[in-house]
């Protein structure tokens, strides 16, 4: 600071970049960064993404484990003891293993495709749709439609059929 006899040795950035630095004493210091505003000339989307990156220290995030692959490490000591060997296991085995895609010729499926829903749903979100489409569908509201009553009996059966299974899954899911 110009006519400061005090010897400069606290740096203050001069930009946004923080790359080039002033150099300024105690007190001149804590004077210049109380004024400056490091988010001037920001609009709000830019100030939202530059404290988000500086959640993480201005870095991208990266794995915890040591070398990036705890999961295949894993898979591959289970395969080992299983098989009581030291060999790596084979390239396709487990890893690249899927789930065998669902059946949608089952009742479950018909009942979630008469009651419009898709997979996953929950027991609530279940109720709820069938109490929307029975208020909808049933004869009292609708005595001038012919077809309301059978298809509230086909509603009221898929609702049974899709209760029932979500029952049955409950008792299978460990708790």
């Amino acid at each position: 600071m110009p006519g400061c006899p005090e010897h400069a040795e606290h740096k203050a950035p001069k930009d946004r970049s923080l790359s080039e630095h002033y150099w300024f004493c105690f007190n001149h210091v804590r004077d210049y960064n109380a004024a400056w505003d490091f988010f001037s000339g920001m609009n709000a989307n830019e100030v939202e993404a530059q404290i988000l990156n500086s959640l993480y220290g201005d870095r991208p995030t990266w794995r915890y484990d040591v070398d990036g692959a705890a999961a295949e490490n894993l898979r591959r000591a289970t395969w080992q003891t299983y098989h009581f060997t030291d060999q790596e296991p084979p390239k396709d085995d487990f890893a690249k293993r899927q789930a065998p895609a669902s059946n949608p010729n089952t009742p479950e499926f018909e009942a979630m495709a008469i009651m419009g829903l898709e997979p996953p749903v929950k027991l609530a979100d279940i109720k709820a749709r069938y109490k929307e489409l029975a208020k909808k569908h049933h004869p009292d509201l609708n005595p001038h439609d012919k077809k309301a009553e059978e298809l509230l009996k086909t509603i009221n059966m898929a609702y049974t059929i899709l209760k029932l299974s979500y029952a049955k899954f409950e008792k299978l899911e460990p708790r």
